[in-house]
């Protein structure tokens, strides 16, 4: 028994590991995103579409549209983020106990999993709203200028 309880705890550092980097990675703006990874091609960050605004002949009102969305998002994230922050810190003191219990602990980290998942999903929410505003010539260019090579 005192194995299993070595190998539960060890299980759930790593997943606290793995959720502190994954807020770190919530934390960083949508930018973040890999060019290896194929969800990343198919989207475009707000970054590379104010830089390259002219170059994609960005109008006004998509311009403003995304300027929504943005808002939008970080309003929630930012909410997010305070209760992802106090998530992890209840769970760390659950972990830091002499005895812990196993059933805190691990409701503790599905609360973690479960406002990550929130908060990708918002991330995930804008970028498709952002892809939908742009036009078909417009998403070319930006895969040009971002230097895609087969999207």
């Amino acid at each position: 028994m005192h194995n299993v309880s070595r190998c539960l705890l060890l299980s759930t550092l790593c997943l606290m590991a793995l959720a502190s980097r994954a807020h770190a990675q919530a934390a960083a703006a949508p930018s973040s995103v890999s060019l290896g990874d194929p969800i990343a091609r198919a989207l475009f960050e707000p970054e590379l579409i104010m830089k390259h605004r002219r170059a994609i002949e960005l109008t006004d009102q998509q311009r403003d549209a995304i300027s929504r969305s943005l808002r939008e998002l970080q309003g929630q994230v930012v909410t997010l983020q305070w209760e992802l922050q106090e998530q992890v810190d209840a769970l760390a003191a659950e972990l830091a106990r002499p005895r812990i219990d196993l059933d805190r602990a691990q409701d503790r980290m599905r609360r973690i999993l479960q406002t990550e998942r929130q908060i990708k999903e918002g991330h995930l929410t804008l970028l498709i709203r952002i892809k939908n505003q742009l036009t078909p010539v417009q998403q070319e260019a930006l895969r040009r200028l971002r230097g895609d090579t087969g999207s």
